[in-house]
């Protein structure tokens, strides 16, 4: 009888495929999938309106920062685990999702200064 080397291979790829879920980079609490836009920044309480960024965060692992004030349009990788977005490469920070309801999100920067973000998403 002749060996399939093939077919003990089967198994093993199919349990991968199984377990590997779609949008393995984008593993958040809550789907981030989308863009969202910054609507308002509180500092202590206080409500700022800044509508000056936006976030777009893809399936494929990739996230597009854009700011108007000062000019930054950047693209980089980024991951999620218990909350937390990782952006890495040319966009580094971390940001923690503070509250979710599909439609808004608050944001609180790890890295960079100490105002919440509240987003809206827009597509």
């Amino acid at each position: 009888m002749k060996k399939r080397p093939g077919l003990y291979l089967l198994p093993f790829m199919f349990s991968t495929a199984v377990t590997t879920p779609d949008g393995a980079f984008a593993e958040c609490a809550q789907d981030i999938i989308g863009k969202w836009q910054q609507s308002h920044v509180e500092f202590a309480g206080n409500k700022i309106k800044d509508d000056s960024q936006s976030w777009e965060f893809m399936k494929s692992g990739k996230v597009r920062f854009v700011k108007t004030r000062p000019a930054i349009d950047k693209t980089g990788d980024y991951s999620c685990e218990a909350g937390i977005i990782y952006m890495k490469g040319r966009l580094p920070g971390r940001l923690k999702i503070l509250t979710y309801n599909g439609g808004t999100m608050t944001l609180e920067s790890l890295d960079h200064g100490g105002g919440i973000a509240h987003v809206v998403k827009i597509k």
